[in-house]
């Protein structure tokens, strides 16, 4: 049997939760593996569950392009973290905007600087808020202009959806 999860949201998805324990219960018990009913509430900061779904779609990807994960999350990186963190960390914009000048005098160092910074840069420093517009951002970047469809779990939609 696979694992279920289902978000209470309304009282619909009581009822879903309600027709899957009935629906197998019956199963369970002649497996001598008893249906275990666990009830907690998802996590107010960025969680394991955002970072499972980011991981499980650059699989997705990378099934259907070939592109590797490790490649794949860089280039989502430098196309939409720093984007992120440059609009909202004033710090962060400032070094942005330095190493940007040193683009005219030295391009060779200019680019090693940028690839740095890309490679430092880390989801993990995101709040809950700024992971779900990245996981958008990845989201339609991957149906839009690579033609993936992403598929999300049931037990993960909660963690990118506003």
């Amino acid at each position: 049997m696979q694992k279920a999860v289902f978000p209470i949201q309304s009282h619909a998805d009581i009822t879903k939760a309600i027709n899957f324990m009935h629906t197998n219960y019956t199963q369970a018990i002649n497996e001598g593996k008893p249906l275990r009913v666990m009830i907690d509430q998802k996590q107010d900061d960025r969680s394991t569950a955002q970072n499972r779904l980011y991981w499980m779609w650059l699989g997705q990807i990378e099934r259907k392009t070939g592109q590797d994960k490790d490649s794949l999350h860089y280039e989502f990186k430098k196309k939409f973290l720093i984007y992120i963190y440059r609009r909202d960390d004033q710090d962060f914009a400032e070094m942005c905007d330095a190493i940007a000048r040193v683009r005219q005098s030295e391009p060779d160092e200019y680019e090693t600087i940028g690839k740095q910074v890309i490679r430092l840069c880390s989801t993990t420093k995101l709040s809950v808020k700024q992971m779900t517009e990245y996981l958008n951002y990845v989201h339609d970047f991957a149906v839009v202009r690579l033609g993936v469809h992403l598929t999300v779990p049931d037990d993960l939609k909660w963690c990118y959806q506003d």
